[in-house]
């Protein structure tokens, strides 16, 4: 994700600009309005395994796809920023799934914290690797070396299924009904429980406010490039200067995942519960942007979304993906291919509709969203 994460970034602003970036970002809740029911109606056709090594095939193709299109001069910035918004989130919700199938919620609430500690590891190794990399590969080198390790990443599921004893498993329902659902029946399973519900409500707000920090820090990262172009004190092509910014960024959005990861979240979830867990992160969120409305230094808040991605990938995340633990097949699939990548690019629709109104009709300036993003956390 962190290789191709860079390669997104220097292809859409470098043809497009953050405006574009923010509708982009909204096309992908249409994508995946047709994606969701196909993904829901074929899982129920496999095995756990079976299924994530279909799914991991077809995206490495569609990435190796992309860098050739790329390669052979077509503008691919838009299709791929759409696509790997949804790929990412679907292929994060697959792989918790798979996960949370194969242990029981006892288990799963032991082992969690320690497969997120893998997961905040690789994400900062990949940020710690394309910061080189953006050094020597262009967006499409950087797209295909993330298909070749998607493609290995595959490889140990097989014998983490092999592994886990059959009393350690997650209970498995009767699909017998199941296959004969509706393409939309994991939209059905979350019109239908007040728990999903309240899981994707909390999903999309939280997303609505991270997408529109991320649009702040890239019209930011503009203003920067282009002043510094015009002072003679930047002296590289705006795709090198946005990977390399990037790069840098992730890497320590990573590294700092990783520490919490590994020294707070579990004593934050053992101690303070899921209560406590589910509401540090908006908590950190409201004071950053608060404090930004007061005092909008534009090097603070490159800080403060670092310590904001970091605990929404580690602490937020972990304690999300065990609530899932005592459901059943289907609703670890189908509901949470809705509740996840849907949900999030709902926030991202929403985001969208947001920042439209405020540059076109409000006639705001980027700074202006400060202190509708603090409201809003």
């Amino acid at each position: 994700a962190y290789l191709l994460k860079p390669a997104r970034e220097m292809l859409i602003l470098t043809e497009g600009t953050a405006e574009i970036r923010s509708y982009a970002v909204a096309l992908q809740a249409l994508l995946l309005l047709v994606f969701i029911p196909l993904y829901g109606k074929f899982s129920r056709g496999f095995d756990s395994y079976r299924y994530m090594q279909i799914v991991t095939s077809i995206c490495v193709a569609t990435l190796l796809g992309f860098a050739l299109a790329g390669k052979a001069g077509l503008a691919v910035s838009v299709p791929y920023f759409v696509w790997l918004g949804a790929y990412s989130v679907l292929i994060i919700a697959q792989f918790w799934a798979f996960a949370s199938e194969l242990y029981s919620r006892e288990a799963g609430e032991r082992l969690f914290v320690i497969v997120a500690l893998g997961a905040s590891l690789g994400a900062w190794l990949g940020s710690a690797v394309s910061r080189e990399l953006v050094n020597y590969l262009d967006a499409y080198g950087l797209i295909i070396a993330g298909a070749v390790t998607l493609g290995l990443s595959s490889l140990p599921a097989r014998r983490a299924t092999l592994s886990v004893p059959e009393e350690s498993r997650g209970q498995h329902e009767d699909t017998s009904e199941s296959e004969q659902a509706s393409i939309f029946a994991g939209f059905q399973l979350v019109f239908s429980r007040r728990y999903l519900m309240l899981m994707a409500l909390f999903v999309i707000m939280l997303n609505l406010v991270n997408t529109t920090g991320e649009y702040l820090l890239s019209a930011i990262l503009e203003n920067l490039y282009a002043q510094g172009s015009a002072a003679g004190s930047i002296d590289v092509d705006k795709g090198t200067y946005v990977g390399r910014f990037y790069g840098g960024f992730y890497f320590m959005v990573n590294l700092i995942g990783v520490l919490i990861q590994f020294f707070a979240v579990s004593r934050i979830i053992r101690y303070g519960g899921f209560s406590v867990a589910f509401l540090l992160t908006p908590v950190v969120v409201f004071l950053g942007y608060a404090s930004l409305a007061l005092l909008p230094i534009i090097g603070w808040f490159r800080f403060f979304k670092v310590a904001e991605n970091s605990l929404d990938y580690s602490l937020q995340n972990t304690a999300r993906q065990m609530l899932y633990l005592p459901l059943s097949r289907q609703e670890k699939y189908e509901a949470r291919a809705v509740i996840d990548p849907f949900g999030q690019r709902i926030g991202d629709l929403l985001q969208a509709g947001v920042i439209f109104a405020g540059l076109h009709l409000l006639n705001w300036k980027s700074q202006e969203f400060i202190p509708l993003a603090a409201g809003m956390a």
